[in-house]
């Protein structure tokens, strides 16, 4: 077997070279002085014995799962530090059986940490650095816990021995930088609020949380104000303000986060919640005008009537957490099937795979709203959410889904975008650009 930078080249004795992927690494396991690699699933996969590796099965087998977790991170858009080692640690989760502890691969990155057990069977651990709550040490084995923001704890890392105190300090850095970059966001955005709302927005608009004008209080709107500076996305947030109730009624919310960990600079984009069971989001702060609508609750499940505001909240904190694991991206989570297909919707594909978040969003999604013009936009939104609101099959697509995306393309200049994010032209028209793998 040979190990290359993206894969490997898998060669038996009578049989063809096999190129294999390290994504497409189902299952690796050693026993008895044999491993066994699986890749792909049912009729189209392929299984392989490794014998007669001697000692070397072991460091063949930790650089194939080391590769796999790496290829598998980058595509789900996490970028691991220059340098940084993917350690082993013993785990257990909350609520399992005495003895139900595992093996996984610990990963920390800028925007969190990812924990992948050895087991293919269980899923991987999630958790961005926003929702790190206490780290505490369990001494009498010498291991941690790790609670979300919550309190509910995560995962247990058992049996660390000295590199428990390493992995502590890491761990609440990574939770404390979150922290700092929302204080120093707030700081900028609002310096002349006085200390006491400005520290209480700044301890919840942290990384991409929504927060409300229930929670916010009097500083909601001197935050609602700063955040939305450009008049052309104050007038879309007051019109979608409108349809929803006004100002005294309407659920909305705002979210403010770094456009990268320790930057100064900020992302911010509002969540309004629409009649006719949608939430609308704009992001605010990148060139792109456009309006995304998804559906809250399932439509064969929809009775009617205004959304229920704990449900939409629910709703617009997953999709909030969805748009930071893309890095501000909103092409992955609108781009059409038929164009996903593409060439040049590769990296989207392979992020979808990835990211539970993202095909969690691209679930809810039912169409963007290019803005060319108030009218023609407003009568766009009209029409969706009437539609929407009277609409009970899953799997329908809004009449007008298709004639917003050739708007897209026709404000851009080209007649089959395929991939990209699109950030505004002139006029706040978006223009399609090729993703950056880096991010």
């Amino acid at each position: 077997m040979t190990l290359l930078p993206d894969g490997a080249v898998l060669e038996a004795a009578g049989a063809s070279p096999v190129t294999l992927a390290y994504r497409d690494l189902a299952v690796l396991a050693v026993e008895g002085g044999v491993g066994l690699v699986a890749a792909g699933e049912g009729s189209g996969g392929a299984r392989w014995l490794l014998e007669r590796f001697g000692p070397g099965l072991g460091p063949l087998v930790a650089a194939l799962r080391d590769g796999r977790l790496r290829q598998r991170l980058t595509d789900g858009l996490v970028r691991l530090p220059d340098g940084e080692q993917l350690e082993l640690v013993e785990a257990a989760l909350p609520g399992e059986a005495s003895g139900g502890t595992f093996i996984g691969q610990l990963a920390l990155h800028r925007w969190g940490l990812v924990l992948a057990p050895l087991d293919e069977r269980r899923p991987w651990i999630r958790l961005r650095r926003a929702g790190i709550g206490p780290v505490e040490p369990l001494e009498h084995i010498g291991g941690l816990r790790i609670r979300q923001a919550d309190g509910d704890v995560v995962v247990d890392l058992l049996r660390l021995g000295a590199a428990a105190v390493r992995h502590r300090a890491r761990i609440e850095a990574l939770r404390d930088g979150a922290a700092l970059d929302a204080g120093r966001l707030v700081g900028a955005l609002l310096p002349d609020l006085p200390f006491g709302p400005r520290s209480r927005a700044a301890g919840l608009l942290v990384d991409g949380r929504p927060v409300g004008p229930g929670e916010l209080g009097d500083a909601f709107p001197a935050v609602e104000t700063a955040v939305l500076g450009e008049p052309v996305f104050a007038e879309s947030y007051a019109a979608l303000v409108e349809r929803a109730g006004g100002p005294s009624s309407a659920p909305r919310w705002l979210a403010l986060a770094p456009e990268d960990p320790g930057s100064d600079v900020a992302k911010a984009w509002f969540f309004v919640a629409l009649p006719g069971n949608l939430v609308a989001m704009e992001l605010v702060t990148s060139g792109a005008h456009a309006t995304y609508c998804f559906r809250v609750v399932p439509r064969s499940r929809y009775g009617g009537g205004p959304p229920d505001v704990d449900v939409a909240g629910a709703v617009v904190a997953e999709l909030s957490g969805a748009l930071v694991d893309l890095r501000f991206l909103r092409e992955p989570i609108a781009l059409p099937t038929a164009r996903l297909a593409t060439p040049a919707g590769l990296r989207y594909r392979l992020a979808i795979a990835a990211l539970p978040s993202l095909a969690a969003a691209r679930g809810r999604f039912v169409a963007r709203l290019v803005h060319r013009d108030a009218a023609s936009w407003g009568a766009a939104l009209d029409d969706l959410v009437t539609w929407h609101g009277a609409c009970r099959d899953d799997a329908a697509a809004w009449p007008g889904r298709a004639a917003q995306e050739a708007e897209f393309d026709e404000a851009a200049g080209v007649a089959t975008a395929a991939g990209g994010e699109r950030p505004a032209a002139p006029g706040g028209v978006d223009r399609p650009v090729a993703p950056d793998p880096s991010t």
